[in-house]
């Protein structure tokens, strides 16, 4: 009991050190986020619910038409129709395929919803007959018949539900608003998790910026207080499995986070987003037990959401729930946290993506 009361006022007293030294930089930090003000027009979030246009629709009956045609010689009514529907599907699913391979999961999986509109819709307008076909039940096999193809709806749904997180405005907490950067925390309910989010411009375009998030031994030169970063895997360009080590004033011990992240082109949607959660199992990692000196971090839902602002400007958004494993963490500290891990980002990011002429010349020599 005496040696745990003596942490805790060891961890008060340190984390009240940092407080009130934090206090004496607030300015200077908030000064340098806040240069400049922007007016800009963000873009609309991306769809939760697809629709079929009447374009898209009439696209899809031409190349229904089309594949009509190259029906066999003596095939009836119904399996004529079959054939020009299966022949049009396996088309469509060919595409998505080709998009999910080009990290374009969004495009992808609205491919195969409109699909699915679309077929119900003629399913529903031809003859009883016709109807036998079952259209939707066709696409469903094949769908089936592929993982890639259930893959492409499990990795949209994961990065919708960071979307949704990150877009909602339901009980975020303001800690900083600026010109530059806004920043919001919330304790979440029936939990123990945290989330904080900062949103703001970065003076940099995304073509900047994403080497940043793809080259995992840079993490720690940008992302504040982070001490290291292992890739533990990389399953493409765009997706890896990562070990990173976040420095913890004293008491508290190093944290330790597993963390899958994938990146996807959505630039149909205007924007580029990057998924990531915890994870304490892999197929293809042996991530072992936590050392002892450590303690392992739970992120639910994490990631950044990169749009770009013209051509030399980008706004970012970064937002994390995650649960610290730390007993009793208050709100100042949360706020001390914000403005001095969370609020970094922004100008950390800016300042590791600006090139000048002549610095490619030199890593070439």
């Amino acid at each position: 009991l005496i040696r745990s009361l003596i942490t805790k006022y060891a961890m008060l007293r340190s984390l009240s050190r940092m407080l009130r030294s934090g206090e004496a930089t607030d300015h200077e930090s908030e000064s340098k986020n806040d240069e400049g003000g922007h007016e800009f027009e963000l873009p609309s979030p991306v769809p939760e619910i697809c629709t079929l246009t009447e374009e898209e629709q009439k696209l899809f009956q031409e190349k229904l038409a089309k594949n009509d045609t190259t029906a066999e010689e003596g095939m009836d009514t119904v399996s004529e129709e079959e054939h020009a529907l299966r022949k049009m599907i396996e088309e469509e699913l060919g595409v998505a395929a080709q998009d999910h391979k080009d990290d374009k999961v969004f495009l992808a999986s609205s491919r195969i919803q409109k699909l699915h509109l679309f077929l119900r819709k003629i399913t529903s307008e031809k003859s009883t007959e016709a109807k036998s076909l079952s259209a939707a039940s066709i696409l469903q096999k094949m769908i089936d018949s592929d993982p890639i193809f259930k893959e492409i709806m499990t990795e949209s749904e994961r990065a919708r539900k960071f979307l949704r997180k990150l877009e909602s405005e339901e009980g975020w907490e303001v800690s900083h608003r600026g010109k530059k950067i806004s920043s919001f925390w919330k304790e979440e309910k029936d939990s123990e998790t945290y989330s904080f989010k900062v949103m703001g411009v970065v003076h940099n375009p995304i073509l900047n910026l994403i080497p940043l998030l793809l080259e995992t031994d840079l993490y720690p030169n940008w992302f504040p207080m982070m001490a290291s970063a292992e890739e533990l895997f990389s399953g493409s360009r765009f997706h890896k499995v990562v070990k990173s080590t976040m420095k913890m004033p004293f008491p508290l011990r190093i944290r330790e986070c597993i963390i899958d992240g994938k990146g996807y082109d959505v630039m149909e949607h205007n924007r580029v987003v990057v998924s990531s959660h915890s994870i304490s199992e892999h197929p293809r990692v042996n991530i072992g037990q936590c050392p002892e000196d450590r303690i392992r971090v739970d992120i639910s839902v994490g990631g950044f959401e990169l749009i770009p602002v013209g051509n030399q400007k980008s706004h970012v958004t970064v937002m994390f729930n995650l649960n610290p494993h730390i007993p009793y963490l208050p709100s100042r500290i949360a706020n001390f946290f914000l403005k001095h891990v969370v609020n970094q980002i922004h100008s950390s990011m800016e300042k590791h993506s600006t090139f000048k002429k002549g610095d490619v010349a030199k890593k070439k020599q």
